[in-house]
């Protein structure tokens, strides 16, 4: 009996060595109580879910993305800051045309008639000097509205090439942070 006393002793001896404390009890209810707080609910999964692209998404997001050969395809038929500059130099500005206007004006209202011209060969030779020149004037203003027409397609090109490439841009970090967000899981 003296033994059954001991090792019940011994066994209580044990347990209140091992038993949890208030304190214990106490910061063990502050633990539970911050992963109460700090974590997700199945309404925030489920709104997790909603919000995350699906395979097919990312399949019809990766099917609508330009590829490399597109890029570069997009690239050889954009023109360079020195395509630009060199039509720039070449067309004539505002202040060219109406100079030219004003020349062309100004020789209307100097040259002589027909009858004019009709005894006199130096006249006749002028004015055909000066046909000639009005000639070039409107193959220069073709030209220039040629220059103008292909400027202004160049810079749509490039408007809409920058937009392609701002989206490409976007989705590319949208991307990532899909991405990085399905690896935090």
């Amino acid at each position: 009996m003296d033994d059954m006393l001991k090792r019940i002793f011994d066994e209580l001896a044990l347990l209140r060595e091992h038993m949890a404390t208030k304190d214990d009890i106490a910061a063990m209810d502050k633990r539970i109580e911050h992963i109460e707080q700090t974590m997700a609910t199945k309404d925030d999964i489920v709104s997790i879910e909603q919000r995350m692209a699906t395979k097919d998404d990312i399949a019809s997001i990766e099917q609508r993305m330009a590829t490399k050969d597109d890029i570069a395809s997009i690239e050889q038929r954009m023109a360079t800051k020195d395509d630009i500059a060199s039509i720039e130099q070449r067309m004539a500005t505002k202040e060219d045309i109406a100079a030219m206007d004003k020349r062309i004006e100004h020789i209307e209202q100097t040259m002589a008639t027909k009858d004019d011209v009709a005894d006199i060969p130096l006249i006749k030779q002028a004015v055909l000097e000066t046909l000639e020149a009005v000639n070039e004037i409107s193959t220069i203003k073709q030209n220039l509205a040629e220059m103008s027409q292909k400027l202004d397609d160049v810079i749509a090109t490039q408007a809409r090439h920058e937009l392609a490439i701002q989206s490409l841009a976007v989705r590319s970090l949208v991307h990532e942070n899909e991405i990085r967000a399905l690896k935090a899981r």
